[in-house]
């Protein structure tokens, strides 16, 4: 079944309007018609079953059927990625989207050699979160992933919520796993902060630590910034039953 994402905005009742790049994909790449039936979702973790009533030369319309079960996770993972170059991060952001990552904040470490301009970083942010809007319609996401505006480690530390717990891998921590870590969180928010390919500065780990950041392992081995993040994740999710 065809999977669209519609705004709760474009939802008025019992109808919907697909529209920009959702009605062309419909009409002009799958080549629906009125009549067809369509699976829908708006992101924020509502899923329906459609039919398309009327195609137009920009818009789509049609009706709701009935709703769908919506894909709830156990619990809300933030991913704190230090950012990397090109195809490698665009990979990243949509495997953490299949794997069930709620949501990215792109990192500017100490050692991150990207540098972006206010344009720039606009225009990457959009289009961050358009493979995330796509990876999530192909996975079956009923809530999209967001990805943030890119942020320093110090910018970002001061935001978390005391009630979260917040995780950050690091090669010289050689006891805590992530299991023990996690063991006896009765919470519903985790975050994860993900260094860079030549790691973290002392500095960072330091106000990582006095923000009540824990230092976990991950494995006997260095893995890639981009693969640190993937398997951390799972990691998190591994102990709240979603794999």
């Amino acid at each position: 079944m065809s999977r669209f994402f519609v705004p709760p905005e474009a939802i008025q009742g019992k109808h919907f309007t697909l529209s920009g790049s959702e009605a062309h994909h419909a009409v002009n790449v799958l080549r629906k018609k009125a009549g067809d039936e369509i699976d829908l979702f708006d992101g924020k973790d509502a899923s329906f079953r459609g039919r398309i009533d009327v195609v137009g030369p920009n818009q789509v319309q049609g009706t709701l059927l009935l709703d769908l079960p919506p894909q709830t996770l156990p619990i809300t993972l933030t991913l704190f990625q230090a950012l990397s170059r090109g195809s490698k991060w665009e990979w990243l952001l949509e495997k953490a989207c299949e794997i069930g990552v709620a949501k990215v904040v792109p990192v500017l470490t100490q050692r991150t050699l990207i540098k972006l301009d206010t344009h720039q970083t606009q225009e990457k942010v959009k289009r961050w979160n358009r493979i995330g809007q796509a990876a999530s319609k192909q996975c079956g996401r009923t809530a999209l992933m967001k990805v943030e505006t890119p942020c320093t480690l110090p910018a970002a530390l001061p935001l978390l919520n005391k009630t979260h717990l917040s995780l950050i891998p690091w090669e010289k921590e050689m006891d805590r796993s992530v299991h023990t870590a996690c063991t006896g969180f009765k919470g519903t928010a985790i975050n994860l902060f993900i260094g860079p390919e030549g790691g973290w500065d002392p500095t960072e780990i330091q106000l990582a630590l006095r923000a009540r950041v824990i230092p976990v392992r991950l494995g006997p081995t260095l893995l890639r910034t981009e693969t640190a993040g993937l398997v951390a994740a799972i990691l998190v999710l591994r102990e709240f039953d979603v794999y």
